[in-house]
C-alpha cells in the first residue's frame, strides 16, 4: 500500500506526497472524492485512478474558469486546455460533460453572437459568418441560425443605418455617383451581398445637389489644372483632367459642361 505523508493546501490545488511515490498535485474535488487525508492509503491501482481524475479534474476547472468570463466555442475551449497541457483523452471526456451540462453550447453562442453585431449594427452575414468561422463554429450551423436571426429585412435595416452614417460623416463631400459607388463598397466589405447593398442605397432616395456638385467639380478642376498644367497643355492636358474628373466620380456630360468655360 501507499500512504499519504504530508498534504497541504496550495493556491488551487492541494499538494500531496506520498511514501512509495512521486508529489503530485490534486484538485479539491479529487481530495473530497476520494477521503485524501495524512496517512491515508492507497493501492498502486487506485493511485492511478486518483492521478487520471486530478488530471480531469483540474482540466474542468480550468474549462469552467475560462467560461466564467465570458461564452465560448468548444474549439475555443479545446485550444485553451490543449494551451495549458491537458491530456486529449482528457479534454474530449470534459467537453462532453461541459456540453451536457449546458456550460458549452455552440447553438446559443452562435445566436448569441449574431444578436448582439445586428444589435450594434456594424457588420453584414458574410462578415459575421466569417468571425464565426474562425471561432470554430461549423457552417451548417450558422447558416441555420442565420437564416432564422439574420432576415433579409433586418439586412436591409442595418444596411440602410450604415449607409446613412457613410454619407454624413465621410462620403457627404463627394458627387453623386462616387458617392454611391463608396457606400456600396463599404456595405460589401463590411459583409452585406450586393443586392441588400443596392436595396440599403435606393431606401435612401439620394439626389444630386447641382449647386454643391458644381463646387465640388470646380475645386477638382482647379487641382487637376494645377497637377498636370506644369507638363500638358491643350488637348493632353484637358484628356487628363476628364480622366481625373472622371475617376472621381463625376458623369462625362457634368465634366464637359464646366469644362466649356476653360481655354486649353
Amino acid at each position: 500500500m501507499i500512504k499519504i505523508t504530508a498534504i497541504e493546501k496550495k493556491k488551487r490545488l492541494y499538494k500531496v506526497e506520498f511514501d512509495k511515490h512521486d508529489t503530485i498535485y490534486v484538485t479539491e474535488d479529487t481530495v473530497v472524492k476520494y477521503m485524501m487525508s495524512r496517512a491515508a492509503e492507497y493501492s498502486e491501482k487506485q493511485l492511478k485512478e486518483i492521478i487520471e481524475f486530478a488530471n480531469f479534474s483540474r482540466g474542468k476547472n480550468l474549462a469552467i474558469y475560462y467560461i466564467s468570463f465570458k461564452m465560448r466555442t468548444k474549439v475555443e475551449v479545446i485550444k485553451y486546455l490543449q494551451e495549458h497541457e491537458i491530456d486529449n483523452r482528457q479534454i474530449a471526456r470534459i467537453i462532453d460533460e461541459l456540453e451536457s451540462s449546458k456550460y458549452i453550447d455552440d447553438a446559443s453562442y452562435t445566436e448569441s453572437f449574431i444578436n448582439s453585431k445586428i444589435n450594434s449594427q456594424t457588420n453584414g452575414p458574410y462578415q459575421i459568418k466569417q468571425k464565426l468561422s474562425t471561432k470554430g463554429i461549423k457552417t451548417d450551423l450558422i447558416d441555420e441560425i442565420m437564416s432564422q436571426t439574420y432576415t433579409r429585412e433586418s439586412q436591409v435595416d442595418v444596411a440602410t443605418n450604415i449607409a446613412e452614417k457613410l454619407v454624413m460623416q465621410k462620403y457627404s463631400k463627394l458627387p453623386l455617383k462616387m458617392l454611391k459607388i463608396k457606400i456600396n463598397q463599404s456595405l460589401v466589405t463590411k459583409g452585406f451581398s450586393y443586392d441588400i447593398a443596392k436595396t440599403a442605397i435606393e431606401s435612401l432616395e439620394l439626389e444630386s445637389d447641382s449647386e454643391q456638385e458644381s463646387d465640388l467639380i470646380q475645386s477638382e478642376i482647379e487641382k487637376s489644372l494645377r497637377k498636370y498644367g506644369r507638363k500638358y497643355g491643350g488637348y493632353d492636358l484637358k484628356q487628363r483632367v476628364i480622366q481625373s474628373l472622371a475617376r472621381k466620380g463625376f458623369d462625362f456630360d457634368t465634366i464637359n459642361r464646366e469644362l466649356r468655360e476653360y481655354d486649353f
